[in-house]
């Protein structure tokens, strides 16, 4: 792991909060924030990944 492991939890309740999100918005039809929230989801998704990458 290349990251604290603060950084990492944080990293994931913000995957896990942005994913709610997202089912939310769609649920009520609000799909620009669907879309925004589904956008901030993949971001911080492909953040933990790389944060969580081993052999660098």
């Amino acid at each position: 792991m290349n990251a604290p492991a603060w950084r990492v939890w944080l990293t994931t309740a913000l995957v896990c909060g942005w994913g709610i999100l997202t089912i939310r918005f769609v649920q009520k039809g609000e799909w620009l924030f669907a879309l925004l929230c589904g956008l901030m989801l993949l971001v911080n998704g492909v953040t933990l990944w790389r944060l969580t990458r081993t052999g660098r």
